[in-house]
């Protein structure tokens, strides 16, 4: 079992300079991912994208992927050449419409927008890919050992929430056991306090108590729950994401245990059930951040 939150980060020194990523998730019910990049990388996206998502299943994720050129490198501070000849033509034309003195200077034109951007974007892109999916890679690998500690510890949280689950329906099968004598012993004590004698023994009084069994009879629910409780754990083990079914299982879990609720006519099997509805709701907030 893993989490849907995690965070990894990795640096990567390659010749044509250095990528630094960062990567993390929290929960979602499919996987979405947000990519920022250096724009002239952008062709790499659907790359990138096609990498994580053969890694991760589920989860908001966010990727940021960074990029700083060697101090050697001569692209490191560019200058746009095209656009300072324009500026220059641009200026030489302005000077002489509104008959200006002075000569253009160099130090007129870096103060233009645009000058210290690249003319062009050429780089080899098998060496940039090369790097970047490296770099993105050990990233995946640092979230996702944290998504796989976290997930063994809310598996083992789950797990010890399915055993207390298991005891409190175990007792609500024996509540239930006892609930129809007791109601017979109850009836029978208001016949004889209302006709101040023993009741007539005319087998209306194992009807009525055959009705409200009926009517109370709760032992399919407990089984049934019995059942999810089992499914569930056999999930938790799972070597496939799991998320998606045990939300499933929860969801009949909660059914049940409404039911049995509704049904109760007992003060101890309503408390029961009770607790229950509880500790699956605990359960369900585990399981919302489940791959």
């Amino acid at each position: 079992m893993e989490s849907m939150t995690g965070f990894g980060r990795a640096e990567l020194t390659t010749r044509a300079g250095k990528f630094k990523v960062e990567i993390s998730s929290v929960n979602n019910r499919f996987l979405e991912m947000s990519v920022r990049m250096p724009r002239q990388f952008s062709v790499f996206e659907h790359n990138l994208r096609e990498l994580v998502s053969s890694k991760l299943n589920r989860g908001k994720v966010y990727l940021f992927v960074g990029f700083e050129q060697p101090e050697t490198s001569p692209d490191k501070y560019p200058i746009n050449k095209r656009a300072a000849r324009a500026y220059y033509e641009q200026l030489k034309a302005l000077k002489l419409k509104l008959k200006l003195s002075g000569e253009i200077q160099l130090r007129d034109l870096l103060l233009l927008p645009e000058i210290g951007t690249p003319e062009r974007e050429d780089f080899d892109e098998d060496i940039i890919w090369s790097g970047m999916q490296r770099a993105v890679r050990k990233a995946v690998t640092e979230l996702s050992r944290m998504r796989h500690r976290e997930g063994a510890a809310m598996a083992r949280d789950m797990a010890q929430r399915l055993k207390v689950l298991v005891g409190l329906t175990r007792q609500i099968i024996t509540l239930s056991a006892n609930s129809a004598i007791s109601h017979r012993d109850k009836l029978t004590a208001k016949i004889n306090a209302l006709l101040d004698r023993p009741g007539p023994d005319n087998g209306r009084l194992e009807e009525e108590i055959a009705i409200i069994a009926e009517k109370t009879d709760i032992s399919e629910e407990c089984t049934r729950l019995l059942s999810h409780f089992d499914q569930a754990g056999r999930n938790l083990k799972a070597k496939k994401p799991s998320g998606k079914k045990l939300t499933f299982i929860l969801q009949e879990m909660n059914r049940e245990a409404n039911t049995i609720a509704s049904k109760a006519a007992d003060i101890e099997i309503t408390r029961a059930s009770i607790s229950v509805k509880e500790e699956i709701e605990k359960l369900r907030e585990l399981v919302q951040n489940v791959e």
